[in-house]
């Protein structure tokens, strides 16, 4: 849709497109001949951030894609993403499911990060293109640690603790109840944690040539635990369409079995539990994020629901 837009002035008979300072200086930055351009805004937030695609001037065809905003959370989230390209770049397991980190600016002002854009057709059924790239993005990253050494459980404890005066007494009693239920299942021994991309959904990746590539890696992060990337294939797109309840639980159910065949039963020891530290890490950055606020969140909303059935 984006290489559609950008057309339009040329297709309407304009010469040229008034570019802002903030385009120019990102042109500037990745000092080559981008092209045209085109800008989807973004939705309003905390994350809030522009998507710019760069075309060839003659064949339209895309070279970069570039993502911008401004605020310290975006920065934080476009440092984070800059920083896992330099690294998995350099993981010849990796390398070709992964952009070309092309340029990066930090800074509360404006905040960037230029890739090379990845090509491909969308796969909403999750399957061995996407198992094999996270078989190689877990044994890159895989450790054993306490959970309470853990940064996912950390992150979990400083945000609960944040919004310990924030959230509604359902919400609270809510995590409270789950976080009490993951430590009594996983604490103690050292367990199993790999890297996660954080936000592994269908719409994050494009498959060519028997090779899925991901994109997106703003909320990856080490010591996470092995389901997180699966689950979140499999229940983000069902949550945001509101299905029910009683689907989705379904749904993680067939997910956690198919799970075991492709990783492994080490890898998803005590899957439920691990279903249950998915939907609170991320029910408690979403709520983190907004402050505590959760009115007409679908995925707090369906999330929820779930957490209450796993913690009966």
């Amino acid at each position: 849709m984006l290489r559609v837009m950008a057309r339009l002035p040329r297709i309407s008979g304009a010469i040229s497109c008034v570019e802002n300072e903030n385009l120019l200086l990102i042109r500037k930055t990745i000092g080559k001949d981008a092209g045209l351009s085109c800008c989807r805004t973004g939705a309003p937030g905390p994350w809030s951030k522009d998507t710019i695609l760069l075309l060839n001037t003659s064949t339209s065809e895309p070279l970069y894609i570039v993502k911008a905003g401004a605020g310290e959370a975006v920065d934080t989230l476009l440092q984070n993403e800059a920083n896992w390209l330099r690294t998995l770049r350099d993981q010849p397991a990796l390398v070709d499911h992964i952009p070309g980190l092309v340029a990066h600016c930090s800074g509360v002002q404006l905040s960037f990060v230029a890739e090379t854009p990845l090509l491909g057709k969308l796969d909403y059924q999750l399957g061995e293109l996407h198992v094999a790239f996270l078989r190689k993005l877990q044994r890159y990253s895989h450790c054993t640690v306490r959970l309470e050494e853990s940064r996912l459980y950390k992150n979990m404890q400083m945000r609960l603790k944040y919004l310990s005066g924030l959230l509604s007494e359902t919400w609270l009693n809510r995590l409270e109840k789950g976080m009490r239920c993951i430590e009594q299942s996983l604490s103690g021994r050292p367990i199993s944690f790999v890297a996660a991309h954080n936000d592994f959904t269908p719409w994050n990746i494009r498959v060519q040539r028997g090779v899925a590539r991901i994109f997106d890696w703003e909320y990856a992060d080490y010591e996470q635990l092995p389901l997180f990337d699966p689950l979140h294939f499999a229940l983000m797109p069902m949550a945001l369409r509101r299905r029910p309840a009683a689907n989705m639980i379904q749904c993680m159910k067939r997910t956690l079995q198919l799970s075991e065949q492709w990783f492994g039963k080490e890898l998803c020891h005590n899957a439920q539990t691990q279903a249950l530290a998915y939907l609170m890490n991320l029910c408690t950055l979403y709520l983190w994020a907004e402050r505590g606020k959760h009115d007409s969140n679908p995925v707090l909303e369906s999330y929820a629901s779930i957490i209450d059935f796993l913690c009966q």
